[in-house]
């Protein structure tokens, strides 16, 4: 991973035997590569490519709150399900509602 700019404030706790070390804080700059954190908070996230949850298809992953999407998104091989009464909307119209609506006038 490369991180242009870096700052960082916290400790860095080094381990001599292991190419490795355990920080604590937190970082600002840029980062180009891989990351693999347990828990992070970002302000602004901007994905250029691809935004991947989990390692496999049987993977569920929660967002908790409101998730505003501009453009559009694919679902490849999947599905859409809502859950504990939650809708589908286009322009704020329940699509269910206008499918079963539409399917009862055409008979």
């Amino acid at each position: 991973m490369r991180i242009h700019g870096p700052s960082f404030s916290g400790s860095i706790v080094q381990d001599n035997n292991n190419a490795l070390a355990q920080l604590s804080g937190s970082f600002t700059g840029s980062f180009k590569g891989d990351i693999n954190v347990s828990q992070a908070t970002f302000d602004d996230v901007i994905v250029n490519d691809t935004l991947t949850l989990g390692n496999s298809l049987d993977d569920i992953h929660t967002v908790t709150g409101s998730l505003n999407l501009s453009g559009s998104f694919t679902v490849d091989g999947g599905n859409v399900n809502t859950i504990n009464g939650g809708q589908v909307q286009v322009n704020g119209v329940n699509v269910l509602d206008s499918a079963i609506a539409f399917a009862i006038a055409l008979g």
